[in-house]
């Protein structure tokens, strides 16, 4: 208050206990002039009646002062000061700690709850006691015009019957007493409807559980499934790679060029089959997280090598080139031989189903930190976007 300039608007000695009443009034009124709700005029009223009372009750030469402080944003402030022996226990009373049989204490917890600003300072002089609400955000800024307006409004009012003023806050109360009521019963209904959606939420999670176990069976089954499909086909397949084997090696008497023909295809197929079982099989070891990684070193042109000599008779009858570029100088990997070669084979083996004319391409070059960067790029039809 001492270095920002402050509009006074009234001030009180309280010399009798009406005076106390007078206070109360007082604050309701100039809250009302300076635009403050109805509510907030309560508020007010009670924080200026809480503070006077308990410098007419415990102190002498009490004075309550209603100012305006020239702020931004600016502060409706009551001030009241007293001549007493200071407040022994203040620590205690603003941390809520001092228990008092006179109810000495609870108005100046009560009124900096009320407040947006409070100060109070103690010693054995007296006691002094700044309490401040913002004024409203809608209302305009109060001048020293607008203050010579509010005091002479004042001036035409008497104060009225103390009687009447208890009456009137009797009124106050239990109208608050009523808001207070409805507002119990709207907890109430939202504590009621917070229920019902908490057993909803419930329900839901118990619902989510079950949709989870039933995806853990049906991925159970699914895995089961690939994984018998897998060994119930292996069998066949293998046994007509070795009838065509034995076909070919003639032990059965010879074959014509077309009937060689004919078995070359079938075995090819019956590989192509076997290859896309191997792979099924694979798929189900991933999921049931069974599948066993073997690393060792090895290197990239023994892979190439292998590739080329497996992938060559896809070739035959086909405009088609399979090219194969590697870096001379590409350290050693370690890592799975057989999984690498798996996953190159089969996305050199999808280029070469959709590419009738040009080339595949598997490259592998040395990019970044120590990675090995395998791509696999044709000269076919492409995806669809």
């Amino acid at each position: 208050m001492t270095n920002i300039r402050a509009f006074s608007i009234f001030t009180l000695r309280l010399r009798h206990e009406r005076h106390v009443v007078h206070a109360r009034q007082r604050a309701r009124e100039i809250a009302a002039l300076l635009g403050f709700e109805h509510q907030e005029q309560i508020r007010l009223a009670t924080a200026a009646s809480e503070l006077a009372r308990n410098a007419f009750r415990y102190a002498v030469n009490g004075t309550v002062e209603f100012l305006v402080q020239d702020a931004n944003p600016q502060l409706f402030m009551i001030s009241v000061t007293d001549s007493g022996p200071g407040i022994p226990n203040l620590s205690e009373i603003l941390d809520g700690r001092y228990v008092s049989r006179t109810g000495l204490g609870k108005g100046i917890i009560g009124t900096k709850r009320l407040m947006d600003h409070f100060q109070i300072s103690s010693s054995a002089e007296g006691t002094r006691v700044e309490a401040g609400k913002l004024l409203p955000q809608m209302v305009p800024l109060v001048n020293a015009d607008g203050i010579r307006k509010i005091t002479t409004d004042l001036a035409t009012r008497n104060a009225t019957d103390p009687f009447d003023e208890v009456e009137r806050q009797n009124q106050e109360l239990l109208k608050t007493l009523a808001e207070l009521r409805e507002k119990q019963d709207q907890l109430a209904e939202l504590n009621r409807e917070l229920e019902d959606t908490n057993r909803g939420v419930v329900a839901l999670y118990a619902e989510l559980d079950q949709n989870a176990d039933d995806l853990r069976r049906v991925s159970e089954l699914k895995t089961s499934f690939l994984s018998n499909l897998s060994h119930e086909f292996r069998t066949p397949l293998n046994s007509i790679t070795s009838l065509c084997q034995l076909l070919k090696s003639r032990s059965d008497g010879d074959l014509s060029a077309e009937q060689e023909k004919q078995v070359v295809y079938i075995q090819r197929s019956a590989t192509e089959l076997t290859e896309l079982v191997n792979d099924l099989l694979d798929l189900a070891k991933v999921e049931a997280g069974k599948i066993d990684v073997k690393p060792k070193h090895f290197e990239v042109q023994d892979v190439f090598g292998a590739l080329r000599g497996m992938l060559k008779p896809l070739l035959t009858g086909n405009s088609l080139e399979l090219i194969f570029d590697a870096d001379p100088e590409l350290p050693p990997l370690y890592t799975d031989e057989g999984k690498l070669s798996q996953i190159l084979r089969n996305l050199i083996s999808n280029a070469l189903k959709f590419t009738r004319r040009g080339h595949v391409r598997l490259s592998a070059h040395l990019e970044g930190a120590g990675f090995i960067v395998f791509r696999v790029s044709d000269t076919g039809i492409g995806i669809a976007p």
